[in-house]
């Protein structure tokens, strides 16, 4: 990949600003993805894209030159390794329709590229991996033994770059600066190996493949499917991890390559772990993240075609519906006008220019995957990880107790937000929660829904450290469609203080989900408003004797686990209360942690709370034998569905 350094410095930067691109505040009507769409979606790439004089995809849908000027004609054209991904989209279509169009295309492309670059003169080798990969492709689609005569050289140009630095491994460049090795260029030299030896069999492609993986395993590999993005430095070299999804999609696919040619379960194992860790850590509710724009813009196409592969030549058919959600919502925020894919699948196509790696990546997922003729919005409902939203914030992983790979912190600046982009069939009332640490003492933070204030000052109380997490919630309206939410540091609008975001959930509101102390059944009790910071019309107090105790009851709209959280002020130091739910004891002595002060709130919370339909009753007692002591003011209690 051309200027491998600055592009994989300007997609970590991207996830440090707000998002770089505007987006169209007009609410898109969700369409059905089926064969039809995936037509449109080829068709509006080539209609916008394909310069069929120069046979030459442009780089940017405005057909003028901008960022990332990089290939033929000042950068007017994509560059060496985009022209290979859009090579490789046109091969998608042609192996969904079997269209002689598309078919002639393949040779067109290859044609147009020769006649900027003839000998493939290039200083990535990475580059020159893509190209020889899609070359054993289209020797396999047309048998036209110019690609597999490409192939053959490109991969032995690369395999020059081999040395025993680092135990092993392909150079990525080639003139000796920079130096480093990465997946980028190993993985596709492995797989283009592979294919050589399926083309000619000959075993020494065998071979050279198996060098390379046992290769990246032994460096580039981590626990759990983790897949780090390079190695540089002196002596036995430092790894980097940088999260890119092609990272894991390229050793998928190298994995699911040897596990072909070997049948060897454990290569497969591989490839599966590769592409969970990244469902599991690298999406928003189940869409694939916006990894930027630039070279980022493309990272996806490279995950989704090598997942692909496994469905297609492994029978991994688990990730049949993972593509349909993501084709769905690519195609759903697709440009109304011209047709387009935009980076954010969760998100409408920005209206000014978008490159063609951007494009291509959510056309050829179009063209891969069977559509599922879903009609409708691609609901959006569950745990959105923080650092995966849009953010101009540091993400950490430092402090235990986060989800997903991290959370945000360094958070108390104004222009500081996180944009949240969610999807929702009907309107109506949700509920977000946020979780959160405030180790710094009480924060607050402004939230805004699709650009209205929906609370200004949104409280984030005190959690006594970094490593105790909690949430808080806010209740707002959501449009049928997309919405935007976002939470933001003004001090305008009174926003202080430190916290570390982890993620936001959404739900569907249950009614009456906030239930306050002070209006429930008090025994031996009062309640007062003497400290500031409740909500309702105050909070119970006075309360740290046997024969105290609240019920509140609760109303379900059906059976099932739901965590219940308690909001509460804690001045006098730790405190303990005994958890009394439909007759049943749940916690003996479950601990309100210390918040410093009367007018300083914190929330806990428990897990896996079996509440019945309907009518519930759920007590909170002191009861010194079974550990209860210390004064607790008790604000209100709230219950979420899991």
């Amino acid at each position: 990949m051309k200027q491998r350094t600055k592009s994989c410095f300007l997609v970590i930067i991207f996830f440090l600003i707000a998002s770089i691109l505007p987006f169209s505040s007009t609410q898109q009507t969700a369409q059905a993805f089926t064969a039809s769409d995936a037509d449109d979606a080829m068709n509006a790439l080539i209609n916008v894209y394909w310069d069929s004089n120069k046979q030459y995809f442009y780089t940017n849908s405005d057909q003028q030159i901008h960022t990332h000027a990089h290939g033929p004609e000042n950068g007017l054209y994509t560059d060496f390794w985009w022209e290979a991904q859009m090579w490789e989209t046109v091969m998608d279509a042609y192996e969904r329709t079997s269209s002689s169009q598309y078919e002639q295309m393949i040779h067109d492309v290859y044609d147009g590229f020769v006649s900027y670059y003839p000998n493939f003169s290039n200083n990535f080798n990475d580059d020159l991996g893509w190209w020889a990969l899609a070359s054993t492709r289209a020797y396999q689609l047309t048998n036209d033994t110019t690609y597999k005569d490409t192939a053959i050289q490109l991969f032995q140009d690369m395999w020059n770059y081999w040395d025993s630095t680092y135990g092993g491994g392909i150079w990525w460049k080639r003139d000796g600066t920079d130096p480093q090795k990465n997946m980028a260029t190993n993985a596709p030299a492995l797989e283009t190996a592979v294919n050589l030896y399926t083309i000619t069999g000959e075993s020494a492609y065998l071979v050279k493949a198996e060098q390379i993986y046992n290769w990246i395993e032994s460096r580039l590999v981590g626990s759990n499917g983790y897949v780090y993005d390079h190695i540089e430095g002196t002596g036995s070299g430092t790894v980097v991890a940088w999260d890119f999804t092609y990272n894991f999609g390229t050793y998928a696919g190298a994995s699911l390559a040897m596990y072909k040619v070997t049948q060897d379960p454990a290569y497969l194992s591989n490839a599966v772990n590769a592409l969970d860790w990244v469902i599991d850590n690298m999406t928003l509710d189940g869409t694939l993240l916006h990894e930027g724009v630039n070279d980022g813009g493309g990272f996806k196409m490279v995950f989704t075609r090598n997942m692909n592969k496994l469905i297609q030549e492994a029978g991994q058919t688990q990730y049949v519906s993972f593509l349909q959600h993501n084709a769905t919502q690519a195609w759903n925020h697709r440009r109304m006008s011209g047709g387009i894919i935009g980076p954010d699948w969760t998100a409408p196509a920005p209206n000014t220019y978008i490159q063609s790696l951007t494009a291509a990546a959510g056309a050829s997922l179009l063209q891969m995957v069977a559509p599922d003729g879903y009609q409708g919005t691609v609901e959006g409902i569950g745990r959105f990880e923080a650092e995966n939203a849009r953010k101009n914030i540091i993400s950490e992983s430092s402090e235990s107790g986060f989800t997903g790979r991290g959370y945000l912190a360094g958070w108390n600046n104004n222009g500081q937000e996180v944009v949240f982009h969610v999807n929702v069939v009907q309107s109506g009332t949700y509920e977000l929660s946020f979780h959160y640490a405030g180790g710094a003492g009480n924060a607050s933070r402004y939230l805004e829904v699709n650009g209205v204030s929906a609370n200004s000052n949104l409280s984030f109380p005190n959690t006594g450290s970094w490593g105790n997490w909690s949430n808080v919630y806010a209740s707002v309206h959501l449009d049928s469609g997309h919405n935007t939410v976002r939470l933001a540091y003004d001090s305008n609008a009174g926003s202080s203080n430190y916290i570390n975001l982890d993620h936001m959930h959404i739900d569907q509101s249950v009614t009456n989900a906030q239930y306050e102390a002070e209006d429930g059944n008090l025994y031996n009790l009062t309640s007062e408003n003497s400290h500031s910071g409740y909500t309702g019309t105050g909070y119970v107090a006075g309360w740290h004797t046997d024969g105290q105790w609240v019920d509140i009851n609760v109303d379900a709209p059906s059976a099932g686990n739901y965590t219940v959280q308690f909001r509460y002020a804690s001045g006098a130091g730790d405190a303990s209360r005994y958890l009394y739910i439909n007759g049943a004891g749940i916690v003996n002595n479950l601990v309100f942690s210390d918040t410093g002060s009367w007018n300083s709130y914190n929330t806990i919370h428990v897990s896996n709370v079996y509440l019945n339909e309907g009518s519930n009753t759920v007590s909170l007692i002191f009861n010194s034998s079974l550990g209860s002591n210390n004064w607790l003011n008790y604000d209100h209690l709230t219950i979420e569905a899991q």
